[in-house]
């Protein structure tokens, strides 16, 4: 049986072991299975990881489940990442206690993106509220023949792009544009107390992923931010929208700009999951709702082209104002070595 005695904060020197467990237990050559220098950008905090493990009676690993913060100080978010435990385990509780030692820790509230659809029941009964993100896009009209998703001209056909305020203006900013500009504090409850050190090291200093962050202005003031990825197959690409920060009212610029973009490059569409936001202000800035007449894939390594729901969980009592983006937790994570 296990006990909290053997379960803990992990070390770094459990890192050899962990990234073991996860290449035997969760997936032959996962990238965090095989890829010291990544896991460690990802998850180090010091002289200890993000992870909790369980170790069994020989002291061997028997469960992880790891974890990522929004921010160094106590008021972060954590959202859960690799949760498993051992085929050979004879504990069946083993991954809820795992959970529960996590659930102790100093935080602000608990996330988990991506979760499993059959696991969702747990997750009510052990008192979380789940949801799923919704899916937006902006079609590129221009373009005949999509290779990445599967989009009914008549959607192509009807997009109404919203007007922008002439005292609005939208650009590329860089690090130094972001730290010198943007009020993390005045945003922090809608953005799980994300800071500059999280974003800088989230999308400016990323080892394999290349973003791009645009910034909406008025008055010289940087009043929102958003996080975009490029992802390709064939010899398609699309704009994919992974994190936003600040006022949701200067979202329609920014993604004016992106529209702009889109076209100039010939990339199929632009899209973004999202749970947090009002409905009404993303259809006003030119989005359309994913429904069953379109696909729109998620998975590119592999690519798979059909819908994925991506369902969460969160111990937050707000549910209706809890912002959670594609970025947060390990969604927007490569998971195999990318060549």
């Amino acid at each position: 049986m296990s006990n909290s005695k053997n379960i803990s904060i992990a070390k770094l020197d459990d890192l050899d072991e962990i990234m073991q467990f996860i290449d035997n237990e969760w997936e032959k050559g996962h990238i965090l299975g095989t890829n010291r220098d990544f896991f460690l950008y990802e998850y180090q905090n010091k002289e200890l990881l993000n992870f909790v493990i369980s170790k069994n009676q020989s002291n061997k690993i028997n469960g992880i489940l790891g974890f990522l913060k929004s921010s160094s100080n106590v008021n972060s978010t954590l959202w859960t990442t690799m949760w498993k435990v051992s085929k050979s385990t004879n504990s069946p509780m083993l991954g809820i206690e795992i959970l529960n030692f996590l659930r102790k820790q100093d935080y602000n509230n608990i996330i988990s993106v991506g979760i499993n659809l059959k696991t969702i029941e747990i997750y009510k009964y052990l008192g979380f509220k789940t949801g799923v993100l919704e899916h937006y896009f902006i079609p590129n009209h221009n373009i005949n023949k999509n290779q990445i998703a599967i989009i009914p001209t008549h959607l192509k056909n009807n997009i109404n792009f919203p007007v922008i305020n002439k005292d609005t203006t939208c650009k590329k900013i860089t690090i130094k544009e972001v730290q010198e500009s943007f009020n993390f504090n005045k945003y922090k409850s809608l953005s799980h107390n994300k800071d500059l050190n999280y974003f800088k090291k989230r999308y400016f200093q990323h080892p394999i992923y290349k973003y791009d962050v645009y910034g909406s202005y008025k008055d010289s003031k940087l009043h929102a931010m958003l996080v975009v990825r490029i992802s390709s197959y064939l010899q398609s690409s699309c704009i994919r929208i992974v994190d936003f920060y600040g006022d949701e009212d200067f979202l329609d610029s920014i993604s004016m700009t992106l529209v702009k973009i889109m076209h100039k490059k010939n990339y199929e569409y632009i899209d973004f999951l999202c749970s947090g936001l009002d409905p009404t202000t993303i259809l006003k800035a030119g989005f359309i709702k994913v429904n069953d007449d379109v696909v729109m894939p998620n998975y590119f390594e592999p690519f798979i082209r059909k819908n994925t729901l991506i369902n969460f969980f969160t111990d937050s009592s707000d549910l209706e104002n809890i912002n959670i983006f594609k970025a947060d937790g390990d969604q927007d994570r490569p998971s195999m070595e990318l060549l």
